[in-house]
């Protein structure tokens, strides 16, 4: 029940609960915009630096063949050599991803290496894997687990001199495994 107000500060009383909520609705709403066009926090298995206390993170400064996961895709005319390729790189140490065929019109020579991101330290590792010359695309394709490898009727083996491991562009601090 609202107490009785005398009638000649009712107008004045009435003003200031009316801005009261006019501040209160307008404060609500500019809270829901920025929260609705904030960016989404990326969701990566690997934890980040502030998730855990400064003595139980370690600093990834390379990425090696067995922290990989390979795809690989046939766009060659001989049947099998996905599957054979996929084995030739899980001897070497990566990780095995998908096998299948490269689409219709898709003419790779001898081997390329596709990617969904800029400097992919593990697209690189794995192009110097399958030998000098073998260049990374940046597509938006992304076909399977990790980078893809499409391999054409002239790729034989793998580099056995090839690094097995290579440089990240930039550190990535993790929280350490107890």
């Amino acid at each position: 029940m609202i107490p009785d107000v005398p009638t000649r500060l009712r107008g004045p009383v009435t003003l200031v609960s009316l801005t009261g909520a006019a501040v209160a609705v307008v404060v609500m709403a500019v809270w829901g915009l920025s929260s609705l066009t904030a960016p989404i926090e990326d969701d990566e298995p690997t934890a980040s630096a502030s998730t855990c206390a400064p003595e139980d993170q370690q600093v990834q400064t390379f990425v090696r063949r067995a922290q990989v996961t390979v795809s690989v895709y046939n766009t060659g005319k001989r049947k099998g050599r996905a599957r054979d390729t996929l084995e030739l790189l899980e001897r070497a140490g990566f990780k095995p991803g998908e096998i299948g065929n490269g689409e219709k019109g898709d003419k790779v020579v001898r081997a390329e290496v596709r990617t969904t991101k800029t400097d992919d330290s593990a697209a690189r590792l794995v192009a110097l894997a399958l030998g000098k010359g073998t260049r990374v695309v940046v597509t938006d394709e992304d076909y399977g687990p990790g980078p893809d490898v499409f391999i054409g009727d002239r790729f034989g083996k793998l580099d056995p001199k090839a690094p097995r491991r290579v440089a990240l562009d930039e550190p990535v601090r993790t929280c350490a495994e107890k």
